[in-house]
């Protein structure tokens, strides 16, 4: 525990991607108008749990005041301590975000908050990160690689953020265009963006999925403001690894291979033939491009379409069955294929189609093959003869 605790000791280099030790964060909590040893223990302390414990604070913080004291950058007088100008000028280096020194420790962790979702002060994101929703924006703007010089709405953010679940499922190969002015409806795009937790799931709202997402990303397991600001303070307490080098670019990424359950072995008595081939225990996840999803599409879609000819159509929950087991090499699942779909009915690639809910036939099948888009319910992928 040790070299935990002078690991901890180490000051990072001032820079937005910094992370701080305890002797950063003593300079800071001092800075802001001098404070005592039961201060520091509040305040700074709180900060590095659970990774370092109150004892283990304490004898590092003693380490840490001993050497800013020893290098003037503080001083102690009847058991307050206070910053010098050195201490100031060094603890001003620490946040580069802040347009100054913030007066306050509230303000000091407010401009680490910062530092943390990769945005500079100003009085729009000030004001955002002043609700839950708005410091979550960030949170995930930042962590999918999207700007932060402004706060997203959540319709937006929500519609960015299943566009980023479509790129994943489909490994980068198609090109969407639901952007501004073509993007998925509320209810499909929330369920594409709850692709994106580590246990996918259906979330009722735009906020409720911006925060929920937002908070597993920062590790917090409570969803409030407070909450959240304290996961991404101690996500900046993380001591760095023993090498300050930048990493290097990572190579591509070869397809994750997935493991298939095989099948139970058939009784003695099955008349069935017997398959050519055993299955491999691995098989590639490759998701397709969109010519080559249509034409899949398609293909599965004749055998299982009805009506008469120039006017067949197959269920889309039939399609999905037999893609799923045609395919599973793609790595789908439903939402993805049916975000797949509207998309390549939206640019002309196949045509979809809607029932006509009077006839009432088989209202599982209608139920279950829904795609909203737009304004539009469709249940069919017409096939072509």
């Amino acid at each position: 525990m040790s070299a935990a605790i002078e690991q901890s000791e180490r000051t990072a280099a001032a820079g937005p991607s910094s992370h701080l030790g305890v002797r950063d964060l003593l300079l800071l909590r001092i800075a802001t108008g001098g404070a005592t040893r039961a201060d520091l223990q509040r305040d700074v302390a709180p900060l590095l749990t659970p990774r370092i414990s109150g004892t283990e604070f304490r004898r590092a913080a003693e380490l840490a005041l001993s050497t800013l004291a020893g290098s003037h950058a503080i001083s102690e007088s009847k058991g307050r301590l206070t910053a010098s100008p050195k201490g100031l000028k060094a603890a001003a280096d620490l946040l580069p975000t802040a347009r100054s020194f913030p007066e306050t420790w509230a303000d000091v962790k407010t401009a680490l908050v910062l530092t943390a979702v990769g945005t500079n002060d100003g009085p729009a994101v000030r004001k955002a990160i002043q609700r839950a929703e708005g410091l979550a924006a960030l949170v995930l703007q930042h962590h999918f690689g999207k700007s932060t010089s402004r706060v997203l709405s959540p319709a937006d953010l929500r519609a960015e953020l299943a566009i980023v679940a479509l790129e994943r499922a489909f490994g980068n190969k198609i090109k969407t265009g639901l952007g501004k002015g073509a993007g998925l409806p509320a209810k499909p795009g929330r369920l594409l963006a709850g692709q994106l937790f580590k246990q996918p799931r259906e979330i009722a709202s735009d906020g409720k999925l911006i925060i929920g997402l937002a908070c597993e990303i920062a590790g917090s397991r409570e969803t409030s403001l407070a909450a959240l600001e304290l996961a991404l303070l101690r996500a900046l307490m993380v001591p760095k690894t023993e090498s300050t080098a930048p990493s290097p670019p990572r190579p591509r990424v070869e397809p994750q291979r997935r493991p298939i359950r095989a099948t139970a072995p058939n009784p003695a008595n099955d008349r069935s033939p017997l398959a050519s081939g055993q299955p491999s225990l691995f098989e590639v996840v490759s998701p397709p491009d969109m010519p080559e999803f249509c034409r899949a599409v398609v293909d599965a879609a004749r055998p299982v379409a009805e009506g008469w000819p120039g006017n067949r159509k197959a269920f889309i929950s039939l399609v999905w069955k037999a893609i799923r087991n045609a395919r599973p090499d793609w790595g789908l699942s439903e939402i993805a294929f049916k975000g797949m779909l509207a998309e390549a009915h939206r640019s002309g690639q196949l045509e979809l189609a809607t029932a006509d809910l009077k006839d009432g036939r088989d209202l599982k099948s209608l139920e279950d093959s829904k795609i909203l888009y737009k304004n539009t319910v469709w249940h069919f992928v017409r096939v072509q003869d």
